[in-house]
């Protein structure tokens, strides 16, 4: 089985957190598409979870369907948008923080690869036995300083326990998101 990409999860649900005090702003300002936000954006979470495979999605869409549900009442005079309003302003701590508690753990793994990767990258750049030009492809140079992490054995157990919690595909963002170029010329 083919490892999901950490890196892209974290990334996803913060950029997706980044986006929630926009919808609470919309609900202090009365906006008339904070039903719409709302539902937007737990479905935007919903597919994340899904992709990931990520149990909470169930937790998510039940959510979206408490205010989905809001919209049905037989009572006389019923405003529809109103109960739907309240509902979810009801939800919104609840829903960002199932958010948060799912993001969390990911998040904490991911700041131990970083930890992992520097130290790593630190230790390949004072061994000057690779060099970066402006003619070297960025990408094949991350990969280079991948394989030479590997084949090192001072490096190569740092290595090993990156593979170990991570996708090649997130080490390479990694090492990418984290090599100082001029470190290596």
């Amino acid at each position: 089985m083919v490892k999901k990409s950490q890196f892209i999860l974290v990334s996803q649900l913060k950029d997706n957190l980044q986006e929630f005090p926009v919808i609470v702003t919309a609900l202090e300002k009365k906006e008339p598409f904070f039903i719409e936000k709302t539902l937007s954006w737990l479905k935007s979470v919903e597919e994340i979870f899904s992709h990931n495979n990520i149990s909470e999605v169930s937790e998510i869409a039940g959510f979206r369907s408490k205010i989905l549900a809001a919209k049905y009442s037989d009572e006389r005079g019923f405003n529809t948008k109103k109960n739907q309003t309240k509902i979810a302003a009801n939800l919104l701590y609840d829903v960002q923080n199932c958010v948060i508690q799912v993001l969390a753990p990911h998040e904490g793994k991911m700041n131990e690869c970083r930890d992992i990767t520097r130290q790593i990258l630190t230790i390949t750049a004072q061994k000057k036995g690779l060099q970066y030009t402006r003619e070297i492809d960025f990408n094949d140079f991350v990969q280079k300083v991948w394989w030479y992490i590997l084949s090192d054995a001072d490096l190569k157990p740092g290595g090993i326990k990156l593979k170990s919690m991570l996708s090649e595909m997130d080490i390479s963002m990694l090492i990418a998101d984290e090599i100082d170029l001029e470190d290596f010329s």
